[in-house]
């Protein structure tokens, strides 16, 4: 799943920075290419924990509205002996933020559309959203947050947890790709290490996936 940690040591070696409770935006969307006729990941991902919960709603669908906010959440399931779970995924569209429906048509008064999240590699917490082609108005982007603290904490997967992985989350952002054989675009996102979570704007339907 990870490339070896030895290409990334040097890189690692300078972000050993104190972990902050406080959002912080990290680097501008960065195109990655991936090697010719190689459909898998070209970034590398954070992974559930091995005692991490399922995905208790692995396929989330709801309506959209023009004229109303609305929100979606993927979670975990409970842990045992516990009430509440983790949500996984928060999707939320503001009131008239849909732009175009995947014919191009625009969105107007009393419009709405279905709205499919689906978990589609729990290993890589990668998810699809559908219909691709949607459109969100960029004066009112969709919102997309990740949970990542049931994901594993070895994330350069040397067998070991410790300062180089803390270093990771200086690293991570949200990713996003078209289809599976285009190249994975860094999004700009905000990291909030306190309450592990990870957001980003969203103006359109593709893949999602946490990496770096």
């Amino acid at each position: 799943m990870f490339a070896p940690f030895a290409r990334r040591a040097a890189v690692l070696g300078l972000l050993l920075v104190a972990a902050a409770c406080t959002a912080v935006p990290n680097e501008p969307p960065v195109a990655l290419t991936p090697t010719v006729g190689d459909t898998s990941l070209v970034v590398n991902s954070l992974a559930p924990a091995a005692d991490a919960p399922a995905i208790a709603n692995p396929v989330v669908t709801f309506y959209a509205k023009y004229d109303e906010a609305t929100s979606a959440y993927m979670y975990y399931r409970s842990r045992p002996g516990r009430a509440d779970s983790v949500d996984f995924i928060r999707f939320r569209v503001p009131r008239e933020a849909l732009l175009t429906r995947p014919d191009g048509s625009p969105f107007a008064a009393g419009d709405s559309i279905l709205i499919t999240i689906t978990l589609v590699d729990p290993e890589k917490l990668l998810v699809r959203f559908e219909p691709s082609g949607l459109r969100f108005d960029p004066a009112k982007p969709a919102d997309l947050k990740f949970s990542f603290l049931e994901t594993d904490e070895d994330r350069d997967d040397d067998g070991s947890v410790d300062s180089d992985d803390t270093a990771i989350l200086n690293l991570i952002d949200i990713w996003k790709r078209e289809t599976v054989s285009a190249p994975w675009i860094r999004q700009t996102s905000v990291i909030t290490i306190g309450t592990h979570e990870i957001e980003t704007d969203v103006l359109g339907f593709t893949d999602y996936i946490i990496g770096w």
